[in-house]
C-alpha cells in the first residue's frame, strides 16, 4: 500500500515537474505567466521549463537558445574581436613612443640651436665643416618645424 502511494505522489511530482510555463507579454504592456500557450498576437513569448528554469524558443517567437556551434562561432568572434583591440592598442602605444622620442629629439635640436653656439656637421669624407648663419637659421626653422609636427 505504501509503495503504491509512493509511486503515486512519485508520478505526481514528475509530471508537475515536466510541465510547461508560457510567458509572455499581453496587449497592455502586462507580462503574464500561464500553463496554456499564449493568444495569438501575444509579444516576446517564452516558453519555461520547470525543472531547469530554461527558456526555450517557441513557434510564436521570443527568445530562441542557440546551439553549441553558434555559442562557439560567438565564442570564436569575441577572441578575435579581442586580438584586434589588444594589437590595436599596442600599436598606439608604439606610435605613441616613437612620437614622443621623436618629439624629444626635434626639441634638443631646436635647443641647441637656440643656445646660439657654434655648430657643425660631418660631409661626405668625413671632414667636420661648421656651420654658416644661413645654415644656422635653415637648421633652426627645420627643428621647429619638426618640433611642431612631433610635439602635439
Amino acid at each position: 500500500m505504501r509503495r503504491t502511494i509512493f509511486l503515486v505522489v512519485l508520478l505526481a511530482v514528475v509530471t508537475a515537474a515536466s510541465a510547461q510555463t508560457y510567458k509572455w507579454k499581453d496587449a497592455s504592456g502586462g507580462t503574464q505567466y500561464s500553463d496554456m500557450p499564449p493568444p495569438p498576437g501575444a509579444k516576446d513569448v517564452q516558453q519555461i521549463h520547470k525543472a531547469t528554469g530554461t527558456t526555450a524558443p517557441t513557434a510564436a517567437g521570443g527568445t530562441q537558445q542557440k546551439s553549441l556551434a553558434e555559442k562557439e562561432a560567438e565564442f570564436r568572434k569575441r577572441l578575435e574581436s579581442k586580438k584586434e583591440a589588444q594589437a590595436k592598442q599596442a600599436k598606439a602605444e608604439q606610435e605613441e613612443e616613437v612620437r614622443a622620442r621623436n618629439c624629444a629629439q626635434a626639441t634638443r635640436q631646436l635647443k641647441a640651436y637656440e643656445a646660439g653656439t657654434r655648430m657643425s656637421r660631418i660631409n661626405d669624407k668625413g671632414e667636420r665643416i661648421t656651420l654658416s648663419d644661413a645654415e644656422r637659421q635653415q637648421g633652426k626653422a627645420e627643428a621647429e618645424k619638426a618640433v611642431d609636427t612631433w610635439c602635439k
